[in-house]
């Protein structure tokens, strides 16, 4: 014979002899093919077997051997083949023979219309509201039988163990399926037996025949709470600190819900807003009317913002089967309705001498709250009149008049002796508070102008002024704030010549820095002498010149004259003694520059600020300037490229001509430009999700060749996507925000989008920032946060020191609090952010001195030390507090 099983399909056959198989309408696998015969792997192994086995090899025809994978072998090629081309045959197996068709499939065989075998399973269950049941079914081959009900089918049905009538039971069809309904009223634990039969005819029909039935049994349960129906209240006040009646939970027909079954999640949305800062309940509305079972649902908040609630009933809010009612949102602001006004003790005023304390309003809910200068008002009464000889001024936080900003201060002045009562009181509200204010008349007892002034502090042509602090007391030995407009000062040296505008009398104060400036009287500190190096009188001295200084309270001549005398060296104006560049070799492009620093030292070894005691020389290549920035306190010279080629600047100073500095500059066309890279930006750009008005923008800036050549923008290609941002330029900086109309309605943008902003030079360096475009709320990150640099009153000593009841110089002031206060930068860059209010604050030790837990305001107790402590979103601050004595 010529045909035969290959040696490896016989031997995978024969391996796997104890493998178990899975027939159902194809051959098994591990089934070989001889022409129209079959066999499988248990059969073909039988040696008794082997004669049937040869003949049919023998007969001829394709073999083929079906794998352990279901794949059909052709035996010659031992290539995978198609089931397709298999032919049908018999198979014969140990257990007798079966035919299949072609393509190895199963005889058709003929069978029997298909009848209801089996009730399989009923849905649903029977409880106090629900009394409704479905049942399904097989038939005798084990398939889905579609049910459709009639006179074959017979139902019945008791209720503890008593029949219900024909009308209280209905039998119908519901989606193949059988569909039983209870028409009677069922209460918890009524015990409730239904039956179902199938027959095979009309059951009233003589000799019919049961073919299956059903019956099951079920103990009435209350129904199951599926969902939490929320209609809104439509709260009419929203206060902080008030109960808020925001929603109702109407009951569910047949289900338990109580109160104490629904939770809440909260999810705050305002910036140092805390979940714990609002508290939502759950109670009956009451009453008799028929919504008195209506579940009331009330928010009281401790910190004004909005929150984000969500009613549940569960174990927790993300378990499997929680019932979630919407979510709705709780939003709270202080109640601006003022109901007191804090006490205020006023130390005894100083006739013409300005005494200033802080104004303290609260509501209902002791919360601080802001009015407006226009809405408080100061009546000030003598023996029981109106009297018009005690000003009462309101002041705003920048300690400016307040009209429509908010107070945060009273300035009490006197203009005559005498015990008065002033009547606070807030327009249209119960807030008032009487302060007494008892003035008396005191006298200029002493002018105090200090030590001389001997050493380098003054220098003819200096641009910036000196200031000398005068004491002035009274003859209490007070410190005062004298009027000063009678007083006189004048400047002279030894010969008698007067030196008009070197020195003025001026009141003064501290900026944000620390940094001693002219005041008005209004919000001064204190008067000063202020001396000008750059008068006219002294800018050109050419040696060393000492002045006397004479301050009186009235003309220097006068007989009774309070007056003291300082005597001041003016130092010989400023000569360049060196110039040092910071850099000698400059390469930039034509149509650049470049920035560096320049340093230009005086015979006293200072820094010289004035640019125009040196002189610029240049080529026809360059041009430069040299200049001072009086924020960086330093002085630069630009190098501007005019053409390609090489140049040097040589510059001098312009009374010593020996006195040089020299740079060589290379300029260079764009292949100078060997990158260009931005500069980081820290923060997001606010686009505000209806208002165009409060759009933010950010300042880019770039460096190129890592700062040393400018290169305006207008050298440069700016890319950006000008559908959904506005760019415009200036220099150097590049400037981006949000189009107008592009919110996140409209775009996505403003709801953390990124927009990329590219630059891209002439030959082709370029660069690209992400910005984040947002719209959410202002907040401020805490490791931004600290204290106000001003509320440090000793900085030559560590930490931060408030000291109350004296100044800087150790003399006594009245004023018995002090206000404490952070600031921050926000993700959006803004900075001088207080956040003050959002801080809670405690003092070590409240006999020294109190502090508002919410304000930051301290409040002189008695002398000492204490420690007053600030906490804000896990950081601390700390501040020394000093109650000075006062003897």
């Amino acid at each position: 014979m010529n045909k035969k099983i290959t040696s490896s399909a016989l031997a995978a056959l024969i391996i796997a002899g104890s493998a178990s198989f899975t027939a159902f309408a194809a051959m098994d696998n591990g089934t070989v093919v001889i022409g129209d015969k079959a066999f499988d792997l248990a059969y073909a192994n039988d040696s008794i077997n082997d004669p049937e086995i040869t003949s049919a090899v023998i007969a001829g025809g394709a073999i083929y051997v079906k794998d352990f994978n279901g794949n059909w072998i052709n035996n010659v090629t031992g290539e995978t083949t198609s089931a397709g081309i298999i032919p049908a045959v018999v198979y014969k197996n140990t257990k007798g023979e079966t035919k299949f068709d072609a393509a190895d499939t199963s005889v058709t065989a003929i069978k029997e219309a298909s009848y209801l075998k089996t009730f399989t399973s009923i849905t649903n269950s029977i409880t106090n509201t629900s009394k409704v049941i479905y049942l399904t079914a097989v038939d005798q081959y084990g398939e889905a039988y579609d049910i459709k009900t009639d006179s074959s089918y017979k139902v019945t049905a008791t209720i503890n163990g008593i029949p219900l009538s024909d009308t209280q039971v209905n039998l119908t069809t519901d989606n193949n399926m059988a569909k039983i309904a209870l028409n009677k009223d069922l209460v918890e634990n009524d015990v409730i037996v239904i039956k179902l039969d199938k027959f095979d005819k009309d059951v009233n029909t003589s000799g019919a025949k049961l073919i299956s039935e059903v019956s099951t049994n079920f103990v009435v349960a209350k129904a199951k709470l599926s969902q939490l129906n929320l209609t809104s209240e439509k709260p009419v006040t929203e206060f902080n600190n008030e109960d808020i009646i925001y929603n109702k939970i109407t009951q569910n027909d047949g289900a338990i819900l109580t109160t104490d079954m629904i939770k809440f999640n909260i999810n705050p949305k305002t910036s140092a807003t805390v979940a714990s800062d609002v508290t939502v309940t759950a109670s009956l509305r009451g009453g008799s009317d028929a919504d008195k079972n209506d579940i009331m649902i009330s928010a009281k908040s401790t910190k004004e913002g909005m929150y984000e609630v969500t009613p549940y009933v569960g174990t927790t809010f993300d378990a499997e089967g929680t019932i979630k009612a919407a979510k709705f949102d709780v939003t709270t602001t202080v109640n601006g309705i003022a109901t007191t006004i804090d006490s205020i003790t006023l130390p005894k005023l100083k006739v013409n001498t300005k005494t200033v304390t802080n104004l303290v309003i609260r509501n209902a809910h002791n919360e601080v709250i802001q009015e407006n200068g226009n809405n408080v008002t100061a009546l000030v009464y003598r023996n029981g009149v109106l009297d018009n000889n005690l000003t009462v001024e309101k002041l705003n936080i920048d300690g400016k008049l307040s009209t429509t900003t908010p107070v945060k201060s009273l300035r009490f002045n006197a203009e005559e002796a005498g015990n008065y009562i002033v009547r606070l009181s807030v327009n249209g509200t119960i807030a008032s508070k009487d302060v007494v204010a008892i003035s008396e008349v005191t006298s200029l007892a002493s002018i105090e102008l200090g030590d001389n002034i001997t050493d380098n502090s003054i220098i003819a042509n200096e641009m910036t002024p000196v200031y000398r602090v005068i004491g002035v007391v009274d003859n209490k030995w007070d410190k005062i704030i004298s009027d000063t407009s009678g007083w006189t000062i004048e400047a002279k040296n030894k010969e008698g010549t007067s030196f008009d505008s070197f020195a003025n009398i001026v009141y003064y104060k501290h900026d944000a820095k620390g940094v001693i400036i002219d005041a008005t009287i209004d919000d001064a500190e204190g008067i000063a002498v202020k001396f000008a190096p750059s008068a006219t009188s002294v800018n050109s001295l050419e040696s060393d010149t000492t002045l006397t200084i004479k301050v009186g309270n009235k003309t220097i001549s006068s007989t009774d004259v309070i007056t003291d005398t300082l005597d001041v060296t003016v130092r010989a104006k400023s000569k360049v003694k060196s110039i040092i560049l910071a850099d000698n070799k400059i390469s930039t492009i034509s149509g650049a520059s470049v920035k560096k620093e320049i340093v230009i030292i005086d015979q006293y070894g200072k820094a010289i600020t004035d640019p125009t005691m040196v002189k610029v020389l240049y080529g026809s290549k360059t041009t430069a300037t040299v200049s001072y920035d009086d924020r960086a306190k330093k002085m630069y010279i630009t190098y501007f490229g005019e053409a390609i080629g090489t140049d040097t600047i040589v510059v001098k100073s312009l009374t010593e001509p020996a006195i040089t500095a020299t740079a060589n500059i290379s300029i260079g066309d764009n292949t100078n430009i060997n990158t260009i890279v931005f500069n980081k930006n820290n923060y997001k750009v606010y686009n505000d999700a209806n208002n165009d008005v409060l759009d933010g923008s950010v300042a880019l800036t770039y460096k190129i060749n890592d700062g040393d050549i400018d290169v305006p923008t207008n050298a440069l290609h700016v890319i950006s996507d000008s559908k959904l941002v506005t760019v415009t330029t200036d220099g150097s900086v590049i400037n981006v925000k949000a189009k107008a109309g592009v919110n996140t309605a409209t775009t996505g943008i403003g709801s953390d989008t990124i927009i990329t902003i590219s630059v891209l030079t002439a030959n082709g360096k370029t660069d690209s920032i992400n910005l984040t475009f947002s719209d959410d709320v202002s907040i401020v990150t805490p490791s931004t946060v600290a204290i106000k640099d001003t509320v440090d009153e000793n900085k030559d000593l560590a930490g931060t020191q408030l000291i109350i009841g004296r100044d800087e110089k150790g003399n006594v002031v009245n004023e018995t609090t002090g206000q404490i206060t952070l600031l921050g930068v926000d993700q959006y860059g803004n900075k001088d952010i207080d956040v003050t209010t959002d801080t809670t604050w405690t003092s070590s030790n409240s006999e020294i001195a109190k502090v508002d837990a919410n304000t930051g305001l301290v409040t002189a107790v008695k002398p000492g030390k204490t420690t007053i402590t600030g906490f804000y979103k896990g950081n601390l601050y700390t501040i020394e507090v000093v109650i000075p004595e006062v003897k």
